[in-house]
């Protein structure tokens, strides 16, 4: 699952090729994947694509959007001429035809200047309907999902997790009061969406290891400069993330299709056995949480 750095590059590219595209068209080939009144979004344009934690955020006027999640095997495809532009998990819908077997969600787009030449102008004629593009839905689990939402409901939607992680509002006074309510895990506090988001499993593992701090550690146990050291590292590894595009550890690709480079920089993350960066120790892996955990048992205490 891509984890918050590349859902943030995949929206980055999003942003710069839908940017002003007005939807002409929607087809939904799995009721599951799609939900909301179609007829909200056909004939509006697309002022902008943005995240918060996993999820990505198409706006419309009139204060509607459409609210996606790839969680585990979601695809993003642009297609405009023989530019193709893909983002999350890695497929052979990647170099295939679209739409394919896995395609859930078909969007026609046309382009458009939002300001000049809106809805129907657009659809009766405009010189602008000649330049027409794709953007699919792919999604072999069917877990993932487009929701068409208000502002107000997205807002709601939001509510349901916690401060992203490189925001402000991730402050030291607000991750130590988490941290000092539960004695669980502290690999699992940090993954909990509820309690700050975007801190996947890569991230979790690394900025465990810039604090070296054990994941099996009670939260309630660190002390007020470990959570203090822990958010900065979390911080760090995360900004990293962001900075070189993300990981492709696992089932990912940035929307361009091109690696992200963060594997080449990973502390402890897939690299059992190997020596710690931090110190003289190796790398071991364990379960936390039904999670693959990788730390060193030198310096992580």
């Amino acid at each position: 699952m891509p984890e918050l750095p590349e859902v943030e590059t995949i929206v980055k590219k999003l942003h710069s090729v839908l940017n002003t595209k007005l939807v002409s068209a929607i087809r939904v080939n799995r009721e599951k994947s799609f939900q909301g009144d179609i007829s909200q979004i056909v004939g509006q344009p697309i002022l902008k694509v943005s995240r918060r934690a996993k999820l990505i955020r198409f706006h419309f006027p009139n204060n509607m959007n459409i609210l996606a999640h790839l969680k585990m095997t979601g695809q993003f495809i642009f297609v405009d001429g023989n530019k193709k532009l893909g983002g999350g998990h890695p497929s052979q819908d990647w170099i295939g035809s679209l739409p394919s077997k896995h395609t859930r969600v078909e969007i026609d787009l046309l382009g458009a200047d939002v300001e000049n030449d809106l809805g129907e102008n657009i659809l009766q004629g405009s010189k602008n309907q000649q330049k027409q593009s794709h953007l699919f839905f792919n999604d072999i689990r069917v877990f993932g999902w487009l929701r068409v939402m208000t502002d107000d409901q997205v807002e709601t939607e939001y509510q349901k997790y916690g401060p992203d992680i490189n925001t402000p509002e991730a402050s030291e006074e607000y991750f130590k009061s988490k941290l000092q309510n539960t004695s669980r895990k502290i690999k699992q506090v940090i993954m909990d969406n509820k309690i700050i988001s975007g801190v996947g499993n890569i991230y979790a593992c690394d900025g465990l290891n810039l604090a070296k701090i054990h994941p099996v550690r009670s939260a309630n146990s660190l002390s007020a400069k470990e959570a203090e050291t822990l958010l900065k590292s979390l911080k760090k590894v995360i900004n990293l993330g962001i900075k070189l595009g993300g990981a492709t550890i696992s089932d990912y690709r940035d929307v361009d299709g091109s690696a992200g480079k963060y594997q080449d920089e990973v502390l402890v993350y897939g690299r059992e056995g190997q020596k710690c960066k931090n110190c003289a120790g190796f790398i071991e892996k364990i379960k936390v949480g039904g999670r693959g955990t990788f730390f060193c048992p030198n310096c992580q205490l």
